[in-house]
Parts: C-alpha cells; structure tokens; sequence
C-alpha cells in the first residue's frame, strides 16, 4: 500500500506540474475533457517539454558535420556570435522573469551548442588563442546570470535587442552563402530542426507567458531560418568554393 500510495503521489505531482489549477480542477477532477482553453495549455506544455528535450540534440548535426569534416567552411563566426549574444538575451530574460522552463529551457542547450560550434569554427581556423577568450567570456557571462548578479535593466534591453539580433544573424548568414554561392558545411537536418522548433515556440510563448518579446523573437527566426532553408534548397548541388573566398563572406 506504501508503495501504491507513493507512486500515486508522485504520478499526480507529475500530471499537476502539466496544468494550471483552474485545468487540473476541470480536467482531472472533475473529467471535463474537452475545455478547449485547457486542452490548448496541455498541447502548449507538452510542445514546450518536447523542444526541451529536442533541442538537446538540434545543433549536434552541425557540431559533427564541423567536426568530421574538420573544416567550419561555411558557417560565419560572426554570425554564430550574434545569434549567440541573442540565445542569451532570451536565456536570461526567460530565467531572471521567473517563466516556466518548458516557455523558454531550450535557449539553455542552443546556448552551449552554439559556444561548441564557434570554437571549433575556430579551432580549425586554428584560432586558438581567440577560442580561449571566447570560451572565458561566455563562462563569465553564465555565472553571471545564474547568480543574477547582471542589472535587470540590461537584461531587458538584451532581451529586446534580440529580435534585431536575431534577424541580422540569419539574414547575414544567408549573405554569406549568397556570397559564396554555396552551403559550406551548414546541416541541412539542424537548420530544419530549427525552424520547426522556432514555430512550435510561437504557440507555446502565446499559450504560457503571452510575452511580446518572446512571441516576436521566435517569429523572426521562424522567418529568417525559412530563407536559410530555401537558400540550402537553392545551392544543394553548388559545390563548395575554394576556402579564401568562403573566409572573406566570414
């Protein structure tokens, strides 16, 4: 019996963190199955928590096509760094406003990842003494913001630059392709992961904060990484350009 009572328990503190009060009330206790208005929030939760767990996985196509090709022929620096500098606005935003994980937790591994593909971008550039300041900085930076040690006010700001940052990482990305006539390295399976990550996000940020901000921001990507996928359509069969003139697109 201590064992059923405990299991029981913990399935119901599990199902309850799925619902609002007003949802757990009207779905699990008083069986009313089809609220409409619930039944959107459950979709949003369990979309949020299935981006969660996807995006452990969305940038390692890139990091291992990078990795075993051992060339970040390409991918810009640049603009990795500056959709970087807006996975942590919306990072920290989403953290220091106190927003359910599952609203905004992926931002967390596109972080890490992102850091992973600039410095073996670098790596292979043989940039070292550069990925060793970058990898500090962003160190810095995440105990920083774990400690909420970074002013409010500037987190705000960064959060609101990230919609620009955001478009103008994607749309100088797509420059350089334009420039290069080709593709380089970028994976085909991660910019599609991305995309449809960035519209489920659209519903999830409605359902569960109803924050402009955040709202707005997966919108430009969900636009921007929709010319990327049309522009990796484009330049399939391009061959790859000689290695100086992807660098001068970089």
């Amino acid at each position: 019996m201590g064992k059923d009572s405990n299991m029981f328990s913990s399935f119901e503190s599990i199902i309850s963190n799925l619902f609002t009060t007003h949802c757990y009330e009207e779905i699990v206790l008083k069986q009313h199955f089809f609220d409409m208005g619930c039944n959107k929030m459950i979709l949003s939760k369990l979309l949020g928590y299935a981006i969660l767990v996807g995006s452990l996985m969305v940038k390692v196509p890139q990091i291992g096509k990078i990795y075993f090709n051992q060339s970040g022929e390409g991918v810009s620096v640049i603009a990795e760094s500056i959709m970087l500098a807006a996975i942590f606005g919306s990072m920290a935003y989403g953290y220091t406003s106190g927003f359910p994980l599952s609203s905004y937790g992926d931002s967390f591994s596109l972080f890490f990842q992102t850091i992973l593909i600039i410095l073996l971008v670098l790596y292979y550039k043989r940039r070292y003494r550069l990925a060793i300041i970058y990898l500090l900085l962003c160190v810095v930076l995440t105990v920083l913001m774990y400690r909420k040690l970074i002013p409010v006010g500037f987190v705000d700001i960064l959060a609101g630059l990230s919609l620009v940052l955001s478009l103008i990482s994607r749309l100088y990305q797509s420059f350089c392709i334009y420039r290069a006539q080709s593709t380089g390295n970028l994976s085909a399976l991660t910019m599609f992961m991305l995309f449809f990550g960035s519209i489920a996000r659209i519903f999830t940020s409605i359902e569960e904060t109803g924050d402009k901000t955040l709202i707005w921001t997966y919108i430009l990507n969900t636009l921007a990484n929709s010319l990327l996928l049309l522009q990796l359509g484009y330049y399939w069969s391009a061959p790859v350009q000689q290695q100086q003139t992807i660098k001068k697109t970089q």
